[in-house]
């Protein structure tokens, strides 16, 4: 299973920041990468996709801190990004029927914009504002994605953009803010809706909170703790709600009853719920019920040996339909399957689902290589792909 949210510690190595920079500008993970981008402009062009990651990016360096290992957090970050990517504009496609075109889209709490390199692939970046509270990070979205970039605050009222939006997208604030800011921020970005626009924003359902934790009778636990250390733990740390809890806030910050929102649970990454909120109650967001969570897993096991023995193994699911149909692999660009049929019953208790206890899947084969670029994907019956791991291997001298 990959990791989710904890404190960060110390620094990576700088030789595992230097691989995770070379993996990402290598030309077969970039054309990976591109396989499973499913939405595209069709002005789009692989030559055009930004894949370098800011050094600073807390969710790699967090990532790189856990695994110790270039290949698999590149592929954690980029999964992750991939499946956000989908999720958005899946709720984008869902909620304005009528198309994505003219529409004034804002990526709040960008980061440093794990969502935004491929957004612009798939909408004009002219449509696309991002706002973030890390200056490095402003500047780097700008610079490289060439999008409006806006300074963000701690306190909400010092967030001044100068315009509405249509379609406001939040990944990871609200499940990182404490009851005060949580309240004041979702009344803050439901004001800067237009009459027609969306808010999306993800958080940590009371189920993620560890069961030795009770929940308070809010509604919302907050831990003074995060994977970004540089930020006010006072006002960033990790939070768990119930629903009952969202729906209040909701309520609060649109001055009207919960109606035409949605709640879509494990939408992000297979973990946090995404909830959908209209400016207006009453515009029908029916369309939802379509939205699709995609397929998911991990390779667990990894090895290359000096006879050149390649085994790869893992966990492949979706939580539509169950375990995925297949894992396809492709070495030096040879494709490959495994089937998904072995017991994982870690998987089914931790997504909370049954259906996934047989979710595992192995892969062996032998290459007369010494170096070996290895692309695992979750392929389930509706189609749908997840990039699972990508990088090159060795076998030891």
């Amino acid at each position: 299973m990959t990791p989710t949210h904890g404190p960060a510690m110390t620094d990576p190595n700088p030789d595992l920041l230097a691989q995770a920079d070379a993996l990402c500008q290598d030309s077969s993970f970039r054309e990976a990468l591109w396989r499973h981008l499913t939405y595209r402009r069709p002005d789009g062009d692989l030559a055009g996709l930004r894949t370098r990651i800011h050094p600073d990016d807390q969710m790699l360096r967090h990532s790189l801190r856990h695994w110790g290992d270039a290949n698999r957090s590149v592929s954690q970050y980029y999964g992750v990004a991939l499946q956000q990517h989908d999720a958005a504009r899946q709720v984008l496609a869902l909620t304005r029927p009528d198309g994505a075109a003219g529409l004034a889209i804002l990526d709040f709490a960008c980061g440093y914009g794990r969502l935004l390199r491929f957004l612009t692939h798939s909408v004009q970046p002219s449509q696309v504002w991002a706002a973030e509270i890390q200056p490095d990070a402003v500047a780097f979205v700008h610079g490289e994605y060439g999008i409006e970039s806006l300074p963000s605050a701690y306190d909400p009222d010092a967030f001044a953009p100068g315009r509405a939006f249509d379609f406001i997208w939040v990944a990871s604030l609200f499940s990182h803010l404490p009851d005060h800011l949580f309240q004041r921020w979702l009344a803050k970005l439901v004001s800067l809706l237009t009459p027609t626009g969306v808010l999306c924003f993800t958080v940590h359902d009371e189920c993620l909170l560890p069961p030795e934790i009770p929940m308070s009778a809010a509604g919302i636990h907050f831990i003074g703790s995060s994977e970004i250390e540089e930020l006010d733990n006072r006002a960033y740390g990790t939070t768990f709600v119930t629903e009952e809890y969202v729906r209040r806030a909701v309520a609060a910050a649109r001055g009207s009853p919960w109606g035409g929102a949605v709640r879509l649970k494990r939408a992000l990454a297979n973990e946090q719920d995404l909830y959908v909120v209209p400016k207006d109650p009453g515009h029908d967001l029916g369309g939802l019920l379509r939205f699709r969570r995609g397929a998911w897993g991990w390779a667990d096991e990894v090895a290359f040996d000096r006879a050149g023995s390649l085994r790869l193994a893992g966990w492949a699911a979706t939580l539509d339909e169950g375990p995925a149909k297949c894992v396809e692999i492709r070495v030096n660009g040879e494709p490959f399957e495994a089937t998904v049929d072995q017991p994982r019953e870690d998987v089914a208790r931790v997504l909370g689902d049954a259906r996934l206890g047989m979710s595992g899947w192995a892969f062996e084969r032998s290459f007369a290589a010494p170096r070996v670029f290895v692309e695992a994907s979750a392929r389930s019956t509706r189609g749908d792909a997840a990039l699972l791991y990508a990088g090159w291997l060795c076998a030891p001298a």
